[in-house]
């Protein structure tokens, strides 16, 4: 470990003094090469390739939950169980098998991003530190031809945790494809997915008062579980075929003869395979509070799902994008889903039909909107239906936006039926989950750093989720859950104040949410070394008010309620040290600095499962394109 980290240091020294040498602007590197991108949803659109972003703005905030959510729940350890404390429900209408803890590290085939470049892309990340953790993600993206690419992604985890039982192992990787035929009447998406790994379960301290008697490093506590197990495995193939349709134009350029196509919109299908699996492995272990069947300390238990999809559509759009877009698309979806909960076997087929209208205006003073509705006439999800419709408007100061939705969906699958050897339920008589939304945004256009208001109300009935036997209750009653964000940067000379605020308000005690909610990230940014060196030196900084957290039984995979432990007030801070030298990011930081610092020390990220003790960390992301 000592050799690795002199090898990165002498690396950062020969790189800076050649770089200072050649007096690179690395802020403004410009390439005779430039990498372009694209994702599945801007290709439906028929969306221009876009250059890569290659900024390193919160390159150390490396934890996918960090990055993505800022608030939220988990083990106490990356890559454990954790859930948004963010609330948002706006999701697709369709089938969803289970409640997945660890859905947010899974990579997914409609989020792929497809790269276009005349240099193959190489994009490594690696981050290591304390209790032995090792984070990984390779990428690797090649045109074969100018219309055809293949890449592949990989990412490996694992980490010890601080304290006991916290240790995970996991696999993810994503192979993908984009091609288009020569007349550009054909493209193809491709990609094969594989998402793997194990956690071992705590089940939390026995004894909070031991953890919270002792400071430092030595912080720790015996645990509820010690041979328990968790795993998943979800595999899929994924692709999508479009066929356009529009016209040939030919174009003379001296001697030269070429044929462009104008696609006026195309029919697409798109199939896909996924296979789901999650276990619970017990060697030897009982608790009451956790496995009710307490008389049983050996056991599997395990939960599958397979479900293949073929969707059609057919999609419309504007060719002349100098104002405007236009979209309109007609689809139709086939799901058989097939599930498998040991004693209890099921099979569906779920057919989906949906259309969506968006039109987006680029000028100021103009109007955009969208609207799509989906409904299921056949299946697990018979009768489900959602609609949605939002309106924007540009100026030369703001833009304004606003809309709702209405959903109205089956509970989750493993809600409605579940068969274990600690848990078994047959919720079939739930009914509909509803889900009424308005929201409206705000953001302005004249600042140097520009300010973001965002208001959301959701109006729940039949909501269901885990009570406090670790059981799926449903609630009749009608709640109110309201959310105001606000995001502002504020810049004084050098330095920069990033801040993100939340306040949540839900009417109904079984909807746990911290009140307020604060991201802050400040730094100072200066170019050095005649603008060799581009350096980041701040910190970061999690907070959220106090509430009676959920806590969280590796039986169901699910967060349940409790009223015995107060989770939050008490700021996370993070201190880091972030410089690029052309392609190469290489950043350190010092998380939990403030451990100990007050007379409290019952910091907790769930009931019984404390936040990562004080930990140093070092990565280096070093882009190899263009």
């Amino acid at each position: 470990m000592k050799q690795f980290y002199i090898f990165i240091l002498l690396l950062l020294y020969f790189s800076l003094h050649q770089s200072a040498s050649a007096q690179i602007d690395t802020n403004i590197f410009k390439s005779k090469i430039i990498t372009y991108t694209i994702t599945e949803k801007q290709i439906d659109r028929n969306e221009k390739w876009l250059p890569l972003d290659t900024s390193i703005t919160k390159n150390e905030l490396f934890h996918p939950m960090y990055s993505k959510y800022g608030l939220f729940q988990d083990m106490g350890n990356i890559g454990t169980a954790s859930q948004s404390l963010i609330f948002d429900y706006n999701k697709s209408l369709g089938y969803k098998f289970t409640q997945n803890p660890w859905s947010f590290y899974f990579y997914k085939p409609e989020e792929r991003v497809y790269y276009n470049s005349k240099q193959p892309i190489t994009d490594i990340n690696f981050t290591q530190g304390g209790v032995d953790m090792i984070y990984l993600k390779t990428k690797l993206a090649i045109n074969v031809t100018p219309r055809w690419m293949f890449g592949i992604d990989y990412f490996r985890l694992t980490s010890k945790g601080n304290f006991v039982r916290q240790k995970n192992s996991e696999y993810y990787t994503q192979a993908f494809n984009y091609y288009q035929s020569k007349t550009g009447n054909y493209a193809l998406l491709a990609n094969l997915t594989w998402n793997l790994g194990y956690n071992e379960e705590s089940g939390g301290l026995n004894s909070d008062s031991s953890f919270e008697a002792i400071s430092g490093g030595r912080k720790t506590g015996n645990v509820n579980l010690n041979t328990t197990e968790n795993g998943f495995r979800n595999r899929s193939f994924y692709l999508k075929q479009y066929f356009y349709y529009g016209k040939s134009t030919t174009q003379f350029n001296n001697e030269d003869t070429t044929e462009n196509f104008v696609s006026y919109g195309h029919f697409s299908h798109t199939l896909k395979a996924e296979d789901e699996v999650y276990y619970l492995r017990v060697t030897n272990d009982s608790n009451e509070a956790i496995f009710p069947n307490s008389s049983i300390k050996a056991f599997n238990d395990s939960v599958t799902s397979q479900t293949f999809t073929n969707k059609f559509a057919y999609t419309l759009y504007n060719t002349d994008r100098k104002t405007e877009m236009r979209f309109v698309e007609l689809a139709a979806t086939h799901q058989f889903l097939n599930t498998d909960l040991q004693t209890n076997k099921r099979s569906y087929n779920n057919v989906i039909f949906e259309g969506t209208i968006e039109r987006e205006v680029y000028k100021n003073y103009g109007f955009s909107f969208k609207a799509h509705g989906a409904y299921s006439p056949l299946g697990y999800n018979q009768n489900d239906l959602k609609l949605s419709g939002d309106i924007g408007y540009k100026t030369p100061w703001f833009n304004l936006s606003g809309g709702i939705f209405n959903h109205l969906y089956t509970p989750d699958f493993t809600f409605t039926y579940f068969n274990s050897t600690q848990f078994n339920w047959d919720n079939g008589n739930f009914n509909k989950i509803n889900i009424s939304n308005i929201h409206g945004s705000l953001q302005s256009r004249v600042f140097k750093h520009n300010f973001k208001f965002i208001f959301n109300q959701n109006i729940l009935a039949n909501w269901v989720y885990y009570g406090k036997d670790a059981t799926p209750i449903q609630n009749n009653d009608i709640a109110l859950v309201n959310t105001l964000e606000v995001q502002k940067t504020f810049q004084l000379w050098k330095f920069y104040f990033d801040n993100r605020i939340i306040y949540q308000k839900a009417s109904e005690n079984y909807i746990r949410l911290p009140e307020v909610g604060a991201i802050l990230r400040y730094y100072f940014q200066q170019m050095m070394f005649q603008k060799a060196l581009n350096l980041q030196l701040g910190i970061d900084v999690f907070y959220n008010t106090d509430f009676y957290a959920q806590a969280y039984n590796p039986a169901t995979r699910g967060f349940y309620l409790q009223d015995k432990k107060l989770i939050g007030n008490y700021p996370l801070i993070n201190v880091f040290v972030c410089g690029e030298i052309r392609h190469a990011v290489i950043f350190a930081s010092y998380e939990h600095l403030n451990q100990d610092w007050v007379a409290s020390k019952g910091f907790y990220s769930t009931p019984g499962n404390p936040l990562a003790l004080t930990t140093f960390r070092f990565g280096i992301r070093w882009r190899m394109y263009n």
